[in-house]
């Protein structure tokens, strides 16, 4: 039965009515939620304090995803974001205006675990403890000690599919950022990069 309920769930799924029914949500005139739209809370969302905003004539399809019970994405005007793009935020994901994101990307503000294995085998007790009592999977997890920085891309940038945006990475205008590439330095505007760890291909012609 639960799986009937889930599938029908996943069938008739209106991401639009479901940002409605939340008022952390902002959304913008015109803003458009395509199906592959999704609002992911690792700890449920009547507890959480963070903040949405999508702006006007945005088109998103990409997912939400907050594994605390705070974090902040900004989604600026007529940007477009594709399905099976991730946004996971613990602390603040801006992205600016005219911005057009491929599918399969991954912009993550934080590290999700400490780099001490001691913090780590912390973390793996609570997981057991959680799955044994029927909590939310990270229930209780210590954010001490994961860092968190926040990620800044700004208007007219593009990024190709799976391209990979770790916290603190600030994306300057104009800047393009090539498919498959993973960013862990600030990119420079008007710029084109490539590669792991992403690098300086070519300079782009301003308008």
């Amino acid at each position: 039965m639960r799986m009937v309920i889930a599938l029908l769930r996943k069938l008739f799924y209106n991401p639009r009515r479901h940002a409605g029914r939340l008022a952390f949500i902002e959304l913008g005139k015109g803003a458009v939620l395509t199906r592959g739209a999704r609002f992911e809370f690792q700890t449920g969302s009547k507890g959480f304090l963070g903040r949405i905003r999508i702006g006007d004539q945005a088109i998103v399809g990409c997912e939400f995803v907050f594994e605390g019970d705070q974090g902040s994405i900004s989604i600026g005007n007529r940007t477009f974001i594709n399905s099976g793009t991730r946004l996971i935020s613990r602390e603040s994901i801006q992205i600016g205006s005219n911005v057009t994101i491929a599918w399969g990307c991954t912009i993550y503000d934080h590290n999700s675990h400490s780099l001490d294995w001691r913090d780590r085998a912390r973390d793996h007790e609570r997981l057991v403890e959680n799955v044994a009592s029927g909590r939310p999977l990270i229930h209780g997890k210590e954010w001490r000690t994961v860092k968190s920085r926040p990620i800044v891309i700004e208007d007219k940038v593009w990024l190709g599919f799976d391209v990979i945006i770790l916290g603190g990475v600030c994306i300057g205008e104009g800047a393009i950022v090539a498919a498959g590439s993973v960013v862990r330095n600030d990119v420079p505007a008007w710029t084109l990069v490539a590669g792991n760890p992403a690098t300086w291909v070519k300079d782009l012609r301003r308008e």
